[in-house]
């Protein structure tokens, strides 16, 4: 997963931001060492052309041979940004043999170019033990993920009707988080939040979830859980957190006139995300064969879209999905219609 691998304290995802929240490591590679933030970042280039401004206007005004060993700490922190991290010792190294040149091999020299060389290997060892922790990190996130997703995938699983529900649910919001103008980490949220929406099924009674014929009350109680249930099972995750989509999960059956759940939010006080998995979750619901009634077809559903646009769904992301299935090819292009009246939810 993308945002997994750039997770770099910030929430930069593509490489050139990465440059600005991490340290490069020999070409393509990033890693964070003890998770440098974009500020800590920005001034740790600040330091390096201050400490360089400082060295140029010392060295002009003192001349003394020993004052030139204050270029290397800029020099340091160049190498550190750009060079294999493992090359920092020995670059350090020859720093360290020409400050001994030029100021001799009098006890302050050796002194200085030592002490030099050891904050150089300090450094040095502090940001390969980081890149270690990182790495590590990394591996069992991706690892946790993994095990969330198969938690998702089991449930389309348990129904052979919604076999591939998680994942058209996905593509669709993806495709509208861009056609909304989203941001790449905002899209990549959006996705991964159609990827486990229903996780909170997997507590979902099977005679409910397959039950052929309309819910009763209570059975439509038990199965409105699955949102806040789904929120319950991953709310704990950090990095869902940070991108939202716990919240997504949690509120992606809420509707614009407020009469959704769990919560009953209304309007703009439903997540974006979360708006943008309603309608998603709807149309692949309603285009897709289920064991109580069988599939509309495209048309029929993008009807049902424009009718119920402004009560059940966000009217923009209505619109967004619309233009998406235009573009694919799956509608004509038409005008779109005046929102109708209100309409229990389509999906379960």
């Amino acid at each position: 997963m993308e945002w997994i691998k750039s997770e770099c304290g910030t929430d930069a995802l593509e490489s050139e931001e990465l440059w600005h929240t991490g340290i490069r490591i020999g070409g393509n590679a990033y890693f964070c060492p003890v998770s440098l933030g974009r500020s800590i970042s920005y001034g740790l280039w600040l330091v390096m052309f201050i400490s360089l401004l400082a060295a140029v206007w010392i060295n002009t005004n003192v001349q003394s041979p020993a004052l030139l060993g204050l270029y290397a700490v800029p020099v340091l922190i160049f190498a550190l940004f750009v060079f294999n991290v493992y090359l920092v010792g020995a670059f350090s190294a020859g720093v360290t043999a020409l400050w001994v040149y030029f100021t001799g091999t009098g006890w302050p020299g050796i002194a200085g170019a030592g002490g030099l060389l050891l904050l150089a290997l300090l450094v040095q060892r502090v940001v390969i033990v980081s890149r270690r922790n990182f790495r590590q990190r990394e591996e069992y996130e991706e690892l946790f993920m993994n095990t969330i997703l198969s938690f998702s995938k089991s449930i389309d699983a348990r129904d052979p009707y919604t076999a591939f529900h998680s994942k058209n649910v996905a593509d669709y919001a993806r495709e509208i988080a861009i056609e909304l103008g989203l941001s790449k980490q905002e899209t990549e949220a959006v996705h991964l939040a159609g990827l486990i929406h229903d996780i909170g099924k997997i507590g979902t009674p099977e005679s409910i979830l397959k039950k052929e014929s309309r819910l009763t009350e209570e059975e439509y109680d038990i199965m409105k859980r699955h949102a806040e249930d789904g929120y319950q099972i991953i709310k704990g995750i950090k990095r869902l957190q940070e991108l939202g989509v716990t919240a997504m999960v949690r509120h992606h059956h809420e509707r614009m006139d407020g009469k959704g759940y769990p919560m009953g939010l209304k309007g703009d006080d439903i997540p974006l995300g979360a708006r943008i998995l309603a309608a998603s979750d709807s149309f692949d619901a309603m285009t897709t064969n289920r064991s109580y009634r069988a599939k509309l077809s495209t048309e029929t559903a993008a009807e049902e879209l424009r009718r119920h646009s402004g009560t059940q769904f966000d009217p923009e992301v209505a619109q967004a999905l619309l233009r998406v299935l235009v573009r694919q090819g799956k509608l004509p292009t038409a005008e779109p219609q005046a929102a109708g009246q209100v309409q229990p939810a389509w999906t379960r």
